[in-house]
């Protein structure tokens, strides 16, 4: 690797999280990625992006990247009201969609332009 490489370590087990700031003290880590909907299946909550262990979970990473200078992700949110809270909370890199959310999102679209049209189906 080179100075201008950047290594983001993902966390998703809760338990981690209890031990985040010694994580962040490693050489050559750049950032912290979250994987929320993995984080939420590995505490029980599958789904529950705005329970209140995830936003404590949330709140550690964030700590731990600011004491040390190290950049906080945010991954699996994908509505665009929870987005926009999380990241008002100091979040500086955000994975904003996966392929699936992609392209279901596209294919709404689509449909609703083919829907718009007008005409009679056939």
């Amino acid at each position: 690797m080179t100075s201008r490489s950047h290594l983001p370590s993902k966390q998703e087990i809760e338990r981690r999280y209890k031990n985040v700031r010694s994580r962040m003290e490693k050489d050559g880590l750049d950032a912290l990625l979250v994987g929320t909907n993995d984080l939420c299946l590995e505490m029980g909550i599958p789904g529950q992006l705005d329970h209140a262990r995830v936003k404590a979970a949330l709140d550690s990473v964030l700590g731990a990247c600011k004491k040390h200078r190290k950049i906080a992700a945010l991954g699996g949110i994908y509505g665009k009201d929870l987005l926009n809270r999380y990241l008002n909370l100091g979040f500086r890199m955000v994975l904003a969609g996966n392929d699936l959310s992609l392209l279901h999102s596209a294919a709404q679209e689509q449909a609703k332009f083919v829907r718009g049209l007008g005409g009679t189906p056939r």
